[in-house]
């Protein structure tokens, strides 16, 4: 086998192994509520109710610090586009919240 064949493919593998490492922010997975995604404010533990904002293609976002991701898989086990939330501190401070899609392969097989 060529020798750059095989640097491009431990690259490659390298690549996907560690875009499937785990965040090291708070993270959790919660079946999919309808109701849990039509608030438009959240309450988290010692912190004042935070209002959520839709994530729009190309919006620009302030992000210092992640403080909290959360899922909402509509089975345990999915494959596909579900809606996610993230809350987290921008560079004045400020605590925001914005959802969005986030591309799950917890269920997909090969």
């Amino acid at each position: 086998m060529n020798l750059s064949i095989m640097k491009s493919a431990k690259t490659l593998f390298a690549a996907a192994l560690f875009s499937q490492a785990p965040l090291s922010i708070a993270e959790s997975t919660t079946t999919i509520d309808s109701a849990i995604l039509e608030e438009s404010v959240i309450y988290m533990e010692d912190m004042p109710p935070i209002e959520v904002e839709e994530y729009n293609y190309g919006m620009e976002l302030d992000i210092a610090d992640v403080i909290n991701v959360e899922y909402f898989r509509p089975e345990p086990y999915f494959c596909g586009a579900i809606p996610a939330q993230m809350v987290y501190e921008d560079s004045e401070g400020e605590i925001n919240a914005i959802r969005y899609l986030y591309p799950d392969s917890s269920g997909c097989s090969n």
